[in-house]
């Protein structure tokens, strides 16, 4: 039988290595399970590190603009968040959309065509919604209408590909695979970035056919898409690769879309593995895992199972740079940004008790937000009175936000101290005098009252 195995190691290097390896166990609630729920975070295991000096080109699925917004958040120049796409790009709400690419093929699309415009098929593959020259589609780019001539368009798509050609001079190329079905169009024969929508296909039924990528399509296209590249750098590749956690939106198999999405996260998942074991300078980054094996309740936003929270990106960028970026962090510390984005999933999923370990661990005491979500998970784990202290520790800092006060007037109230309650109000009064509604018919007022009387 023949094998073909990515790694191999003679039994007494394999049994040391393992023995030295502290994350080899898979956790159990008993031991490690901190560090699965609520928020897995794997280890990236890298083989380079980067400044913080360097340039950032991201490309491909919708979670390469989630990566792009958290690191230019850390102070990192992204060069394909630069672009100038003229008056068609003004045009669109965000015309960073166009920079999604949800399959391996038309990642390589683009830096084939924007490596040697030659290849670019120009007005072929621009897809007339009109008669009159005054829409099109480009499934290259999605699903927006071009409400443009068509030269105008195309002076536009050199414009793209001008923005996606700075990928040659990044200094680190992060790259995240989306999906593995896809479409073709038979005539150009070319793969789409998006489904051909159903008008066309019944105006041209031949021209267009859906395929679902093999383990062999993903992987060698990972392999033309790093020659291609390397062809037309002059300095070292630095790539960080991943899998996409966002599910299938929907999928054109005949099958549940639950099990086709494992197929897709998995086939590209498992060519990744070989890919990154058989080529220098390219790693991989576990962000599929950190947002799959976490608790549900922490990680989605816009109320769906699709979109991952802002906040958990930032978590899961701010170990990618403790871990390749010299300086920036203690191995195994979380930036402020990263602890107040962990703050914030811990507390919305109502996760109180690893949200007190967590700002514990650290929490910086100059922090009013963190102070606030402190005494926030102080209050539901009912330990009121602690609450009560750090919320006035946060009154004080921020003497334009009403919502600390209030928090401590109603704390007090809760506990019975109406004296201290009543000399809060006071304060309130003085510093939010239009927010009368909040003092009418307090606790606290009222009791004074009775006293008086």
């Amino acid at each position: 039988m023949t094998s073909n195995p990515i790694e191999t190691g003679p039994a007494p290097e394999v049994l040391r290595r393992a023995s030295r390896n502290p994350l080899r166990r898979y956790p159990t609630p008993d031991a490690g399970g901190d560090r699965l729920y609520p928020l897995a975070m794997p280890a990236p295991t890298p083989s380079f590190e980067f400044s913080s000096e360097e340039t950032v080109f991201a490309l491909g699925s919708c979670f390469a603009r989630n990566i792009e917004d958290a690191l230019a958040a850390e102070g990192f120049r992204v060069l394909s968040r630069e672009f100038d796409l003229g008056e068609i790009g003004a045009s669109l709400d965000d015309a960073a959309n166009f920079f999604n690419k949800y399959t391996i093929h038309s990642m390589l699309n683009e830096l084939r065509w924007a490596f040697d415009r030659d290849s670019f098929p120009g007005a072929d593959m621009l897809y007339p919604l009109r008669d009159d020259d005054t829409a099109y589609r480009d499934l290259q780019l999605g699903s927006a209408k071009l409400a443009f001539p068509r030269d105008r368009i195309l002076a536009f798509r050199h414009r793209f590909l001008d923005a996606v050609a700075q990928i040659a001079e990044a200094d680190v190329v992060v790259m995240t695979l989306g999906y593995v079905e896809g479409w073709r169009d038979t005539r150009l024969d070319l793969a789409l970035n998006t489904a051909p929508p159903p008008a066309l296909c019944a105006r041209e039924p031949d021209r267009f056919a859906f395929e679902v990528l093999s383990y062999a399509d993903v992987l060698g296209g990972l392999r033309a898409f790093h020659a291609l590249l390397t062809a037309h750098r002059t300095k070292p590749l630095k790539m960080l690769l991943t899998v996409s956690p966002v599910p299938l939106l929907s999928t054109f198999r005949d099958m549940d879309v639950l099990v086709a999405n494992s197929y897709s996260k998995a086939v590209q998942r498992a060519a990744v593995e070989t890919f990154v074991a058989e080529t220098p300078g390219v790693d991989y980054f576990p962000s599929y895992e950190c947002v799959t094996l976490s608790d549900p309740a922490a990680i989605w936003t816009e109320g769906d199972y699709r979109h991952v929270a802002p906040d958990l990106v930032t978590r899961i960028m701010s170990s990618v740079l403790t871990a390749y970026v010299p300086g920036w962090g203690d191995k195994g510390a979380l930036t402020r940004a990263a602890t107040r984005a962990t703050t914030r999933l811990l507390l919305g999923a109502g996760r109180h008790d690893e949200l007190l370990a967590l700002l514990d661990a650290h929490g910086p005491t100059d922090d009013a937000e963190l102070t606030a979500a402190h005494a926030l998970a102080l209050r539901r784990t009912d330990r009121t009175a602690q609450a009560v202290a750090l919320m006035s520790e946060v009154v004080e800092r921020t003497p334009d936000d009403p919502q600390p006060l209030e928090r401590v007037i109603r704390w007090c109230e809760q506990l019975d101290r109406m004296a201290v309650a009543r000399d809060y109000l006071d304060l309130h009064a003085q510093r939010f005098p239009k927010r009368r509604k909040f003092r009418r018919g307090r606790k606290c007022r009222k009791a004074a009252n009775r006293g008086r009387g």
